[in-house]
C-alpha cells in the first residue's frame, strides 16, 4: 500500500503515520475520512489530501445510454487551495454525499456544493 498526494501543493508525510490514521478513519465506499486527511483508495494505491488544503467539494453526476441502457457516473470533485481539481470516481451516489456530509460537519472552511460561475449570460 502506497500512499500518494492527491496535490502537488500537500506537504510530504510519513507512511507509518498516514497508514495509522486511514485504518482508523471511518470508510464511505472508495473513500475514508481521517482525523486530519482525506483518503481515496483507487486499486493498490491510497491517495491524500489534508483538509486545510481542500478548498471546495461537490457532487457531480455524469449520465449517459449504452444501447437501451442508461448509465450514470458518480464523482467527488475536489478544488484544492492551488485552484487545481480532481474528480475522483465512486461506484455509488450515497459514498459520495456520505463524503460531503462529513465535510461540512467536520471542515468547517471547505464549501460544500456547486455554484454556477457568475458571469455576463449568453446573448
Amino acid at each position: 500500500m502506497k500512499f500518494i498526494p492527491l496535490s502537488k501543493s500537500e506537504s510530504p508525510i510519513e507512511q507509518p503515520i498516514l497508514k495509522a490514521e486511514y485504518k482508523s478513519a471511518p470508510k464511505a465506499g472508495e473513500g475514508r475520512m481521517g482525523e486530519l486527511h482525506f483518503f481515496y483508495r483507487y486499486f493498490i494505491n491510497i491517495k491524500f489530501i489534508s483538509y486545510e488544503n481542500i478548498k471546495k467539494a461537490y457532487l457531480r453526476i455524469e449520465s449517459g445510454e449504452s444501447g437501451e441502457f442508461l448509465l450514470k457516473e458518480f464523482y467527488l470533485v475536489l478544488q484544492f487551495s492551488d485552484d487545481t481539481e480532481r474528480k475522483l470516481r465512486f461506484e455509488r451516489e450515497e459514498n459520495v454525499r456520505s463524503v460531503l456530509a462529513y465535510l461540512e460537519g467536520h471542515a468547517c472552511k471547505i464549501e460544500i456544493g456547486y455554484k454556477k460561475p457568475s458571469g455576463n449570460p449568453a446573448q
